[in-house]
């Protein structure tokens, strides 16, 4: 479980954590999770705002009462995304015959006898025979799948790849990849963390059905990952080096069986290849239990497999000969796996998010190279952002060292104390999910596309580390610039009219400008400025602003000191999302969040010039 929040800036990535798990209980249509979480993430958001009343005397407090409720809280998402409810009715049975034999993953082919039973030889490691290989390649060179199961199986890898994190610390310190845990997941258990992964049973006991009794070590209950590391030595699977395309659907198949019903059939096993053409019906309904009319309704390994290469999660090298993961699905968001980022307002970001190389304990020390220190540095200001401080001063250090596996410990990554590339996706996770691409709609205004993505900036919560105007933020809103004179209201303002234009695939609307006096010029030239003098009833307000305009604060007829997004019109106040601001409405301020305003000294900037 995760350690618990102990102050302000472990709160704030507290919060942060679950309004990420609440956008992906609502990107998969969980709108019963997603209430869940919110309700959370208002209690949390209530102790925030009583520390920032009550200082530090307000944490103790504030904590206290919250203790239970987020030990709870931890627990159920721990189980996600399904937590305790039940498995969908199409999970697939298990499809082992009673009387499968020992030496079942030594069976030679499709079209070849099996072999007498005989047992294995202990710590032997099966690897694909020729004819099933032959087999393989030639159903996955031919594999077609219909939208409708395309739609069923991103679904649940979008669900795989928000829990990457869980699957590559069940696997930490073997051979066996991430994603072929997680597929079994899929297959075994409906992504359940409540179930054996051997074969979906209760984790409260010993399995129950084939195979029976397992862990054979152990009291129960037993934790997910204590079980999944069981039913990977079970099934031989710890030995295996080579994880080529037809090793990995060979080792999926005999997971569940091989010289069964499907082959002596000769049905595609629908373990693999349901969802696709080469699978139309016959089915284990139970262990042993054979029915050839059913169907599955389940999605086959190979077309999650499929699924999640074309999503990039995990890619085919040198012909199929090695099955590759991509490091981007640390982020846990299937979005931020290859981020568009090749045009001019978004090139410099690619430096933020280029991994460092592995970095060690003594790395940046005295003697290191510049280029060493700055990758350091890096790295603490992503520690800092998430509220495990240490010093940002280049030098990996024991302090550094040991945030870092806090860090590591809390978000679920193997805990090494190094910075591997997983490590470095799920630190800089936050801004990953902020550049996420959204997928709108052909009805949605470019305004409309502005408030979403400036709330989808504003839940990260964009904010100064290591001196004024500085950090990862800054650079990402000011391309790659940072220090004092870098204010960067402007900067975010554009940045996120930028993003909408890049999603809806337009261009944008204004030229990029990081002095608001020079986006108000560029307004009134352009007959985009509306001065807010003239809007001196609500009834005008409410007809002439909308959301997903600018607004600039003038200091006087000629001088504009702030810009922000309107995020909603209301009678006598406006609420916005801006940066390089403050809580209590300063400029200046070292954080981007939402506010509300007063209209008096406002002015406003429209996105688009009337046509």
């Amino acid at each position: 479980m995760a350690e618990l929040p102990t102050d302000k800036w472990e709160l704030l990535a507290f919060r942060n954590s679950l309004i990420a798990q609440r956008d992906k209980a609502t990107a998969t249509g969980d709108t019963d999770g997603a209430r869940k979480i919110q309700i959370r993430i208002d209690h949390v958001q209530k102790a925030i705002s009583r520390i920032a009343m009550e200082g530090a005397a307000g944490i103790a407090v504030a904590l206290d009462e919250l203790r239970k409720e987020l030990e709870a809280l931890a627990e159920e998402i721990e189980d996600w995304p399904f937590g305790s409810t039940d498995a969908p009715e199409d999970h697939e049975k298990p499809n082992r015959d009673d009387q499968l034999a020992e030496n079942d993953c030594l069976d030679p082919g499709p079209d070849q006898p099996a072999p007498p039973p005989a047992p294995v030889a202990t710590g032997t490691t099966p690897s694909v025979p020729a004819g099933w290989a032959s087999a393989y390649t030639s159903l996955w060179k031919t594999m077609e799948i219909s939208d409708t199961w395309s739609k069923a199986s991103r679904s649940i890898c979008k669900k795989i790849v928000a829990n990457q994190h869980r699957y590559a610390k069940a696997v930490n310190g073997t051979t066996v990849p991430w994603w072929f845990i997680a597929i079994v997941h899929a297959m075994e258990c409906s992504l359940r963390f409540d179930q054996h992964l051997h074969n979906g049973d209760k984790l409260t006991a010993r399995t129950v059905r084939i195979p029976k009794d397992r862990p054979a070590a152990g009291s129960p209950p037993f934790s997910w990952e204590e079980s999944a590391r069981d039913a990977m030595e079970h099934d031989r699977l710890l030995g295996t080096e080579t994880w080529s395309l037809e090793n990995a659907l060979y080792h999926w198949h005999r997971y569940n069986g091989i010289n069964n019903e499907y082959k002596r059939r000769g049905i595609p096993t629908p373990y693999l290849w349901s969802g696709s053409q080469h699978y139309r019906k016959g089915k284990y309904v139970r262990d042993g239990v054979f029915d050839p009319d059913a169907v599955s309704r389940q999605v086959g390994a190979a077309v999650l497999l499929k699924t999640l290469i074309e999503m990039k999660a995990v890619s085919l090298v040198g012909n199929g000969k090695t099955i590759v993961a991509n490091p981007g699905t640390a982020s846990g968001n299937v979005n931020t796996i290859e981020l568009p980022l090749a045009s001019a307002h978004f090139k410099h970001v690619a430096a933020e998010f280029e991994f460092p190389g592995k970095l060690t304990a003594g790395a940046g020390a005295p003697g290191s190279s510049n280029a060493e220190k700055r990758n350091v540095r890096r790295m603490q200001e992503w520690l800092n952002l998430h509220g495990f401080n240490t010093g940002m001063d280049g030098d990996f250090g024991p302090s550094t060292e040991l945030q870092l596996t806090r860090f590591q410990t809390a978000f679920g990554r193997p805990v090494t104390g190094e910075l591997d590339e997983e490590t470095w996706v799920t630190l800089t996770g936050p801004m990953r999910r902020a550049l996420a691409p959204i997928e709108f709609g052909s009805s949605i205004s470019f305004a409309e596309a502005v408030v979403r993505i400036a709330r989808q900036h504003v839940a990260e919560t964009p904010i100064e580390v290591g001196g004024a105007n500085c950090g990862p933020w800054v650079r990402l809103y000011m391309r790659g610039r940072q220090g004092s004179d870098q204010l960067w209201c402007a900067g975010f303002a554009c940045l996120i009219v930028a993003q909408a234009a890049r999603d809806l695939k337009q261009k944008l609307p204004f030229t990029r400008r990081v002095g608001v006096d020079r986006l108000v010029e560029d307004a009134k030239n352009a007959r985009r400025f509306i001065r807010g003098s003239r809007l001196d009833t609500a009834q005008k307000r409410l007809s002439a602003l909308q959301p997903g305009m600018l607004f600039v604060i003038r200091k006087s007829s000629t001088d504009w000191t702030h810009v922000g997004i309107v995020r909603k019109v209301n009678e006598d106040t406006f609420d916005t999302y801006e940066g390089n601001t403050s809580k209590d409405g300063g400029r200046d301020g070292i954080i981007a969040c939402q506010k509300n305003r007063s209209y008096k000294s406002r002015d406003f900037l429209k996105l688009l010039r009337d046509s």
